[in-house]
């Protein structure tokens, strides 16, 4: 694994680090939106999708990301366009596309979403 100088804390104690992603765009490449102007919020929900569920449409207005930790759940756009992310795989998600979300699979799936906004701007919006 590359050492990471962003770490020091790490450093000598046998702890390892892992970058899963790092990006400034979302999951089909397009650009993050601005963080919102104010103290920023930081929100981080485990989701838990029951097998063969699905959400409502929905966009987002502020940068969110998460890690499946259990499952898989497949990101649908109104357009067609998807992405499948396994368990262990990070995803960061597509400001201002409506989207979906859904477990195919027939156990639970479960996902830890973080949230950067202002605590006043809502995660998401219905479609």
């Amino acid at each position: 694994m590359k050492k990471d100088d962003r770490f020091a804390e790490l450093d000598a104690s046998g702890i390892t680090a892992e970058c899963l992603v790092e990006t400034s765009d979302g999951w089909d490449g397009s650009p993050l939106p601005n963080y919102p102007e104010g103290t920023p919020v930081i929100s981080i929900y485990r989701y838990v999708f029951p097998p063969h569920s699905v959400t409502a449409d929905h966009f987002h207005k502020i940068i969110n990301c998460g890690v499946v930790t259990k499952g898989q759940i497949t990101l649908v756009c109104a357009n067609g366009r998807e992405k499948t992310v396994m368990a262990g795989e990070a995803v960061v998600e597509i400001d201002g596309e409506v989207h979906h979300g859904e477990n195919c699979g027939d156990i639970p799936a479960e996902v830890i979403m973080f949230y950067a906004g202002d605590g006043k701007i809502p995660f998401s919006f219905p479609a």
